[in-house]
């Protein structure tokens, strides 16, 4: 059984761990070999993510009143927490794809921005497009935008360089 001082440590560790992060999704991965936990983890490393399994008792001591105090009710019996520090979704998208192809483990909810979500919120964010998608379309789309302007500009300027020379046309057909 650990010590009060090593109890402290760890709570200290977990803090640390939570801190800056943008999602936390917790899963109860129960059943899973060392083989799988550690490609799970490399998996999570390269969306910038990892993964801690931790006592509850801890945890809910670790979180406080932080914006992922909401953990408390998702942290039941044994649980793995991983928290993304970047783009929310792709940390969601590891866990549901990792999960699903070794058929062990169930998500049981999140959370992101202090707000809890559930195992099917989980679900949903992991569809959603990753934050590079969703900038680079955003991206295209001012980028579009701009090129429709300036078409729409251009052709301003052309049709008043046509209305001037139709007004310094002779009337009559003479040169001017």
């Amino acid at each position: 059984m650990a010590t009060k001082e090593r109890k402290q440590e760890i709570v200290g560790e977990l803090q640390e761990f939570f801190n800056n992060g943008k999602v936390v999704i917790v899963a109860d991965l129960t059943g899973l070999t060392v083989a799988e936990y550690t490609g799970f983890r490399r998996d999570l490393r390269a969306q910038n993510a990892k993964l801690r399994v931790a006592k509850n008792t801890l945890v809910k001591r670790a979180i406080g009143e932080s914006e992922f105090a909401t953990l408390e009710t998702l942290a039941k019996g044994p649980s793995g927490f991983i928290v993304g520090y970047d783009d929310p979704a792709q940390p969601a998208k590891v866990v549901n794809d990792y999960l699903k192809k070794i058929k062990k483990g169930s998500v049981r909810g999140a959370v992101l921005e202090g707000k809890a979500l559930n195992a099917e919120d989980v679900k949903a964010l992991a569809t959603m497009p990753s934050k590079e998608q969703l900038l680079s379309s955003i991206m295209g789309s001012l980028d579009s935008g701009a090129g429709g302007i300036a078409g729409i500009l251009s052709a301003v300027i052309r049709d008043i360089a046509y209305l001037v020379e139709e007004v310094h046309k002779p009337k009559d057909g003479s040169a001017a």
